[in-house]
């Protein structure tokens, strides 16, 4: 059994490790799926080769056990950079729905690398471990949000998932919890798995279907990507079961 834990949680880590890889990847696949259709690329190509570098130079520095604390450090501030831009760049076209979803799985993301940059510190930095806790707790509060109040997800939601809105409300309940236990810092162990597997059962029933997104007026690296986040983060999660602890209170 315990071979078995080990074995899992560094699958899970080489998961994590190659992640920015798999995003450089994708990031260029989704401008180069753009281009045709574009007058000006709306981000600088000189500004995406160089996150294309640090992305590479991450995913190399984690793959080869170098400084790995630093390296999901400085992956997290790209992720940060590439939320806001997502969000907040006019010249990508998207809708309000679409860049709500891309920045709010880049937030889950964030959130994944920080926590594992603070499993990494022998120190255990208590700032990192908190903002890590929190922002997974956003991304799982804001995932809620989009199942329940963006039109366009909850449509898909109903269309994919067993029983309609039953199993909406099941997987806003687990979310919900989830979310709350990231807050307080309490049940984080047990918490990671329930969350790993809401999402996980997200993505392959609704995120997968990519003819229904087409017709929705997603490119298909867009959705790639989209699946890919959501399984990075699935990833850290069962990652953090194996080394978080179920911090409880106790008078």
């Amino acid at each position: 059994m315990a071979s078995s834990r080990k074995v899992v949680a560094k699958v899970m880590e080489f998961v994590l490790h190659k992640y920015p890889l798999i995003n450089a990847l994708t990031l260029l696949m989704l401008f180069a799926e753009r281009a045709p259709s574009e007058k000006e690329p709306p981000i600088h190509p000189r500004v995406v080769y160089a996150n294309l570098v640090v992305f590479l130079g991450a995913g190399l520095f984690m793959s080869s056990n170098i400084k790995r604390k630093e390296a999901a450090l400085v992956y997290s501030g790209q992720l940060i950079y590439f939320a806001y831009n997502f969000y907040n760049n006019p010249k990508l076209h998207y809708k309000e729905w679409t860049r709500l979803l891309l920045s709010t799985r880049h937030v889950g993301c964030i959130g994944v690398y920080l926590m594992y940059s603070h499993i990494l510190d022998k120190k255990k930095s208590l700032l990192v471990g908190r903002t890590a806790e929190v922002i997974i707790g956003i991304y799982l509060f804001a995932s809620t949000y989009l199942i329940n109040n963006t039109k366009e997800i909850r449509n898909a939601v109903l269309l994919h998932v067993v029983g309609e809105d039953w199993g909406r409300y099941v997987i806003t309940v687990i979310l919900t919890a989830c979310a709350l236990s990231f807050f307080s810092g309490y049940f984080l162990r047990d918490m990671s798995v329930c969350a790993a597997v809401a999402i996980a059962t997200f993505t392959f029933m609704v995120d997968c279907d990519f003819g229904f997104w087409s017709l929705k007026g997603l490119h298909f690296w867009v959705q790639a990507r989209l699946i890919g986040d959501n399984l990075c983060v699935c990833s850290g999660l069962i990652y953090f079961y194996f080394h978080l602890d179920n911090r409880i209170k106790t008078d």
